[in-house]
């Protein structure tokens, strides 16, 4: 799967509108649009596809972890 950023936008906007709806914890919800925030962000980085050129020819990275 392709990084996308769109979906990364989109996933975004999803936990901005959710937080948004925290009426109770201000604090609380700054923690989980952090953690929300973070977890779409890794997400995108290891569905990422890497391809650089070796002096011996291309290098594909598969995994990032």
């Amino acid at each position: 799967m392709a990084t996308s950023e769109e979906r990364l936008t989109n996933r975004i906007i999803a936990v901005m509108d959710e937080c948004g709806l925290e009426e109770n914890s201000p604090e609380e919800s700054k923690i989980k649009f952090a953690q929300e925030l973070a977890k779409a962000v890794i997400f995108e980085i290891k569905n990422m596809t890497i391809t650089a050129t070796a002096p011996n020819g291309a290098v594909t990275i598969i995994n990032i972890e």
